[in-house]
């Protein structure tokens, strides 16, 4: 019974779905929740800005009904009967009667005085008489310093709605062609607590006093430069019209802005608060509102921990013990310490990595058998023709006296058979098998009456204990000899070399001969390709089979043309992964 997955293939995790799914339920309440609480805010907001703006304009509108009333006491001390008569006649009155006059002037600007807190001084300068008649210095011949103060302040044009000399503060007007004048110093310590009863409706709010073309002529704040930089902002030209709020940002921090026009002196009444400042009693239930959006949040990473902890942490223990089998490491045991569905699975996935193991175990041993009943056939494999020409060798070689040939054939043969007979390790040193091969040239040089040469390299790169499986090289020579010279040919020449470099070890065996034609170089790649199970086990094959079972398929026996004219064999042995495995 086969079961199919149904649908695509998906980069995202079972529990990172389920974690999406749960996060896009919980964003429409959170939305809402965060839509309501910022909507009450604002209202709450709006609410609290308009209070603000109906104090500041209270307090600056009685600021400006001051400034009025006293304009008007000073316009009626123009018009009194006493200062006329005092103004048009002072040089032809008695002095009995201009005293008297004088007396009832000084009268009206001590009511005036005392009439409101602003006032400090009024006074007035009559031409006629020559005199200035003050509640602070009182009357005094002219010219003296408060005549010329208030005359020096009479030259500005245009005429202003007030005058400034220094910090003090004047309302002047004149009379009779300028023969009548009328000053009154308003009280800058008074003024400055009017504003600073305003500034008093929020903590960290400032009031300013002046106007464009002035700048700041009175501020609660001590910076005189930031009072400026914020009456200009109320003259560019995207900000609303007088009595109109408008938020504001300065050196980072935004202000709401509450400009009032003070008429009376033709300035703007401005008052400017930190915003922070007014939402300051919402904060509580800002408090509130990022406690439940953290708790949402904490319960949100909660459930995601607790998806991860009771599915994905058991499905990727899972799939890491799959990709462990993928890499051929079977001693591998998933401990369940849960009753649940995943003890079912992983006491699954134990019984079916042990039965592979199992599996793989006896399958190994059947491939080691084959290696071992491999070798034993190549050994039984002696060629009888070519002990029994040996022999013959060395039977003539008696007969014609050369002793010395035959005593060193005797020799190389017991060494070759003793090596191929043996039934010893079925690894052996590098050297130990490359000199088998060579003893195996000398053995055929003899036997072909010095018709066949051959030249070898030496080992100088080989590490003296590299082993390698035994009867590798032995067969690719005795290959050359069967086959490559079969015509008879003279002058053969066979060439052996090494090569070790990263692990990687290459023996090569070329030859001079003419038959390696590329139709016979091709059937013996394709024989050298096919299924081992196929063909017969011999000679190339053998060792090509034998090299790739044990060594992997980048191993084995390779050829090609060689550049001598005859047939290339290269030996191939990938060491380097063995040696880390």
């Amino acid at each position: 019974m086969k079961l199919q997955a149904v649908g695509k293939s998906s980069k995202w995790y079972v529990y990172q779905k389920i974690v999406i799914v749960f996060i896009l339920f919980m964003l429409p309440l959170l939305s809402m929740n965060i839509w309501l609480n910022y909507k009450g805010m604002s209202i709450t907001k709006h609410a609290i800005l308009n209070s603000s703006l109906a104090g500041a304009s209270f307090y600056s509108k009685q600021l400006d009904k001051e400034m009025f009333f006293i304009r008007n006491l000073q316009l009626q001390l123009l018009n009194d009967k006493d200062l006329q008569k005092l103004g048009f006649r002072g040089g032809l009155l008695g002095n009995y009667e201009e005293v008297q006059l004088i007396d009832q002037v000084r009268d009206r600007l001590s009511t005036l005085t005392v009439s409101s807190d602003y006032v400090v001084n009024a006074g007035v300068y009559v031409e006629a008489v020559g005199k200035t008649i003050s509640t602070d210095t009182g009357v005094t011949n002219t010219p003296n310093a408060e005549m010329k103060l208030i005359s020096s302040l009479m030259a500005e044009k245009p005429k202003p709605s007030f005058y400034r000399s220094g910090s003090r503060i004047f309302l002047i007007e004149t009379e009779n062609n300028g023969g009548i004048w009328s000053y009154i110093e308003i009280s800058r310590p008074k003024l400055l607590e009017a504003l600073q009863e305003i500034a008093a409706l929020y903590p960290q709010s400032e009031v300013l006093l002046g106007s464009k073309e002035l700048g700041t002529v009175l501020a609660t704040a001590k910076d005189t430069k930031e009072s400026n930089r914020m009456l200009s902002l109320t003259s560019e030209p995207d900000v609303l019209d007088a009595d109109a709020s408008e938020i504001r940002k300065l050196n980072g921090v935004s202000y709401f802005i509450i400009p009032n026009q003070v008429s009376s002196l033709h300035l703007s009444l401005l008052m400017y608060v930190n915003q922070n400042e007014i939402t300051r009693p919402l904060s509580h239930f800002i408090t509130w509102f990022y406690t439940l959006f953290i708790i949402a949040v904490i319960v949100m990473v909660l459930y995601s921990f607790s998806v991860n902890l009771m599915i994905h942490r058991p499905l990727s223990k899972l799939v890491k013990a799959f990709h462990m089998i993928e890499t051929d490491n079977l001693n591998i045991v998933i401990d369940s310490k849960t009753k649940d569905e995943f003890h079912y699975v992983f006491n699954s996935f134990n019984n079916m990595a042990q039965k592979l193991k199992g599996s793989i175990e006896e399958n190994y041993e059947q491939k080691i058998a084959l290696q071992h009943s491999q070798l034993k056939q190549l050994q039984s494999q002696i060629n009888p023709h070519f002990l029994y020409n040996s022999f013959f060798n060395i039977y003539m070689m008696c007969k014609v006296g050369d002793a010395d040939s035959a005593a060193e054939l005797s020799q190389k043969l017991g060494s070759y058979y003793q090596y191929i007979t043996r039934s010893g390790a079925d690894e052996v040193p590098f050297y130990k098998e490359y000199r088998h091969a060579l003893d195996y040239c000398d053995i055929q040089c003899i036997r072909f009456s010095n018709r066949i040469a051959y030249e070898y390299e030496a080992m100088a790169d080989v590490p003296p204990s590299l082993s390698v499986p035994r009867l590798i090289i032995q067969p690719i020579v005795e290959n050359v000899f069967e086959h490559a010279f079969e015509d008879g040919m003279m002058e053969g020449m066979i060439y052996i070399g090494t090569e070790y470099r990263d692990g990687r070890l290459r023996v090569t065996v070329e030859d001079n001969g003419n038959l390696a034609q590329d139709d016979v170089i091709e059937r013996l790649r394709e024989k050298l390709a096919m299924d081992s199970k196929l063909i017969e086990k011999t000679g190339l094959v053998n060792v090509n089979n034998r090299l790739q079972l044990k060594y992997g398929p980048d191993s084995g026996v390779f050829v090609s043309k060689s550049t001598y004219g005859g047939l290339r064999v290269d030996l191939i042995i990938m060491l380097e992964d063995k040696e880390e495995a």
